[in-house]
């Protein structure tokens, strides 16, 4: 049982709450849950993420209804209080602020997974593992119109619209992030019950890895379909309490640890795991360091582009990590709509402002793949013509782009594309910036 906007005139609905300990939520904490119904006068039944919450709120509640909650303490019988909080952006950016030393890119927790998938000397930590990458999308899928669209919906930037419109997303990255952390979490503290850990040594742990508890997103209307698109195939540092100090590479910042909203390919790195064999308590800490670090960063994608306001234009920034044969590669995309006008020399006068419009799309599709380095591609789509721009970090890789843009086109004019302009460049700039990054993240005063 929670308490949302607590006041004095509070009655509390004993006979109708539930039986069991009120959830461990830390103060400070952001959830963004959708109201599943009402069970009683003042009661409500929230979803937030994995976790399903009965709140108590004078405030009257609307089933489909978001809300983006912060825990603000406990009340005299030890519920958790939130408060609701204003989307405005100004209320948003602080929130962005504060997630910052926690995020990191999902690349990290890639690389520590992957030497456990084989592991047979411990099936728990090896069947977790296991859950994650399987619900992974593969290469192939994402070679296909309407498995690269279920890809989209299920990165885990839609998950709480999803919910909100009665939709449970398969195989939805952010789901299966938050059931890990709260598989690891169980298990540490499972682990630290049986050694009998100091209980305010477990207090403090729990608050240093307590960023599954916010389980915060932020509602994000879905995209159109995308079936037109072409088919193209400084993190935390380690927490210090029982580390095994056998690698100086444990706990070492993953080599690009950029601000959410910054485009940069996202190449494989190094698990920091060290060979030799660690405790199963060390090797859950870091997984539920880095699996929070990624809901984080995940959270703030969805919580920057919450913060738009205007309604001609749109922008998601969406990660998704793909299961190719031989590891699993970051796909960065950042798609860009905007309503514009068309130039009509004759309008007329029952043309609908629909028929004035149309959506011009830009998306930045980045990549690191093996043999191939860092790439970056700019779609631009309007009506019927496209216009595709490929930067390449070597000469070897533009020359294979090239060798196969034929193969390109085909597929193109397969789906009804036929203006078409394809331009390769060598060379890569510096990482580009979202808009709503540098308006949230940088207009601090000295």
């Amino acid at each position: 049982m929670v308490i949302i906007n607590p006041s004095n005139a509070t009655q509390p609905a004993a006979f109708n709450r539930p039986a069991g300990p009120a959830p461990v939520l830390p103060t400070d904490r952001v959830l963004n849950a959708v109201v599943m119904g009402q069970r009683a006068e003042h009661l409500y039944e929230l979803a937030s993420g994995n976790l399903r919450l009965m709140a108590e709120s004078q405030t009257a509640l609307r089933r489909g209804e978001q809300l983006l909650l912060q825990v603000t303490g406990k009340d005299a019988q030890q519920r958790p209080t939130l408060q609701v909080i204003n989307t405005s952006a100004g209320a948003i950016s602080p929130l962005l602020k504060a997630m910052l030393p926690q995020q990191q890119g999902i690349n990290q927790l890639l690389a520590n997974i992957t030497p456990l998938l084989n592991k047979a000397n411990d099936s728990t930590l090896n069947k977790l593992s296991s859950a994650l990458v399987n619900a992974l999308p593969s290469r192939q899928q994402l070679s296909d119109p309407a498995g690269l669209r279920a890809a989209i919906l299920s990165s885990g930037f839609f998950m709480e619209a999803q919910l909100a419109a009665g939709i449970a997303p398969a195989n939805d990255l952010k789901s299966a992030l938050l059931r890990l952390a709260q598989q690891l979490e169980n298990l540490r503290q499972s682990n630290a019950a049986s050694t009998q850990t100091d209980p305010s040594k477990a207090s403090k742990l729990s608050q240093d890895y307590s960023g599954l508890a916010r389980t915060a997103g932020a509602k994000a209307e879905m995209p159109p379909s995308t079936n037109s698109l072409p088919n193209l195939s400084q993190p935390p540092t380690a927490a210090k309490d029982g580390l095994n100090p056998v690698s100086t590479n444990y706990g070492k910042p993953a080599p690009s640890s950029d601000l959410p909203g910054v485009l940069r390919s996202q190449p494989r790195i190094a698990a920091e795991l060290p060979e030799q064999k660690l405790s199963q308590e060390a090797v859950i800490k870091q997984l539920l360091q880095d699996s929070r670090g990624a809901i984080a960063r995940l959270e703030s994608h969805q919580l920057l582009h919450l913060q738009q306001k205007d309604p001609l234009q749109s922008q998601y920034l969406i990660e998704i990590p793909v299961r190719n044969d031989d590891g699993i590669d970051v796909w960065q995309m950042q798609l860009q709509w905007q309503r514009t006008s068309e130039d009509q020399e004759h309008p007329t006068d029952n043309a609908s402002d629909e028929d004035q419009y149309q959506r011009r799309w830009q998306i930045n599709l980045n990549f690191d793949l093996p043999g191939l380095g860092p790439i970056n591609t700019k779609v631009i789509q309007q009506g019927k013509q496209l216009a595709i721009t490929f930067n390449t970090e070597t000469q070897a890789t533009r020359a294979l782009i090239e060798q196969r843009q034929h193969e390109l086109n085909q597929r193109l004019e397969e789906q009804g594309i036929i203006d078409t302009e394809i331009v390769t460049h060598t060379g890569i700039g510096p990482a580009a910036s979202s808009p709503l990054s540098s308006h949230s993240l940088l207009d601090d005063q000295a």
